[in-house]
């Protein structure tokens, strides 16, 4: 009957509410996991490369040595042209990274130097700079000039160093701090001041024989003072040769030679007569002639004036500015080793003159005493006269060093 039929699919219809509700009875409070799809990370954008110059993009007044440089950060550079206002390409160098490109010459003075640059980052992409870099136009240029120098490679034991310039240089420390000296063996010494356009260099006391000595002013790019900017650097090596030292005792009338401390040599002489007298000091060989002409009007007495002259002679041995050599003196021969009757030279015969002039040379010392008033140190080469306390009181960067 129609009844009968559907009561056992009506009991299996209770019979899964009743298990429904036990189910959610267990689960109360747990909700079901959510349905999700994979997907794949997020890429991270790649920065683009970006250029930098050093001095910066319209940077005006920068001092010539500053290396120029352009970097790359995030990338690569692929090219770099710096250029003068005439044309001419600045040259340089690129890092094995390629990230960082230097300048290997200095910059010009007073010169606007147009820079172009690309790049690219990991992706390929390009970033390019443009831009000008100008330098500072001095007032005015200073050249420095070295002695010894490269036609005087070796030279005696009382040979300082002596830079001149052609400009007073009022900002002293400035042109010490770029000026090295560096000898083997290593010798102590000091920088001192003789005029605003003088500096020289020595120890504090002779160079060791056989010393090897190299100088280095830096000077390029440096600003002296009162807008006065150095011209160029200069670098020059010399040695020095055996210890050479000639000693006079006016009172005595004779010249001794030593070299390397051992007496070689004596020469009867004849010094400054009274009138006249021959300074005491230390004295430099500056420079040798074979012939020369003595002339008193080089230092203020005319030729036709009392005691006024004008001689030619051989074998002439400059020793100082104000007009002192070693030289041939065949008229004082009967005098030499008995009395002083020069101007203030040193008057020996033609054959000791020929001795002295072949075997002595520049930065050569001699020494004279009980003669005249005290040689000065802007005399020649008379540093040797100043007490080194003295002399390293006249660096701009004292104590010496």
């Amino acid at each position: 009957m129609p009844v009968r039929r559907r009561a056992p699919l009506a009991l299996l219809l209770v019979a899964l509410a009743v298990l429904a509700g036990c189910r959610s009875e267990v689960d109360d409070g747990v909700a079901a996991a959510p349905t999700t799809t994979a997907a794949g990370p997020t890429a991270a954008p790649v920065p683009a490369a970006v250029i930098s110059v050093d001095p910066p993009l319209g940077s005006t007044d920068v001092d010539p040595v500053t290396p120029l440089r352009v970097l790359a950060g995030h990338g690569t550079l692929t090219g770099v042209t710096v250029t003068a206002a005439d044309g001419t390409p600045l040259p340089g160098t690129l890092d094995a990274a390629a990230g960082t490109w230097t300048a290997s010459a200095d910059l010009g003075y007073g010169t606007t130097y147009a820079v172009d640059a690309t790049a690219t980052d990991a992706t390929g992409r390009t970033s390019t700079a443009s831009g000008t870099v100008g330098t500072v136009t001095p007032r005015t240029l200073t050249l420095p000039t070295v002695f010894p120098g490269a036609d005087t490679p070796v030279v005696g034991v009382g040979q300082p160093i002596s830079i001149t310039f052609d400009e007073d240089v009022t900002d002293r420390a400035a042109v010490e701090r770029r000026l090295s000296v560096v000898t083997t063996p290593h010798v102590d010494g000091s920088w001192s001041w003789l005029s605003d356009r003088t500096v020289h260099y020595r120890p504090a006391a002779y160079w060791p024989a056989h010393t090897h000595v190299v100088v280095d002013a830096d000077l390029y790019g440096v600003d002296v003072g009162d807008g006065i900017h150095g011209q160029a650097s200069r670098h020059v090596e010399f040695d020095t040769g055996p210890k050479k030292v000639g000693v006079v005792d006016a009172t005595e009338h004779v010249l001794r030679l030593y070299v390397d401390d051992q007496l070689v040599q004596t020469m009867p002489t004849s010094l400054g007569k009274p009138s006249s007298p021959t300074p005491s000091g230390t004295y430099v060989v500056m420079q040798q002639s074979r012939h020369y002409t003595m002339d008193s009007s080089t230092y203020g007495v005319p030729i036709d004036a009392p005691g006024g002259y004008r001689t030619d002679v051989e074998y002439a041995s400059r020793l100082s500015n104000s007009g002192i050599f070693v030289h041939a003196a065949p008229w004082s021969v009967g005098q030499q080793g008995y009395r002083n009757v020069s101007h203030g030279c040193l008057n020996v015969s033609t054959a000791d003159a020929g001795w002295f002039y072949a075997n002595f040379g520049r930065g050569d010392v001699v020494e004279v005493s009980n003669a005249g008033p005290r040689l000065t140190e802007t005399d020649g080469f008379g540093d040797w006269n100043v007490g080194w306390d003295e002399w390293v009181a006249g660096s701009a960067l004292h104590p010496g060093v």
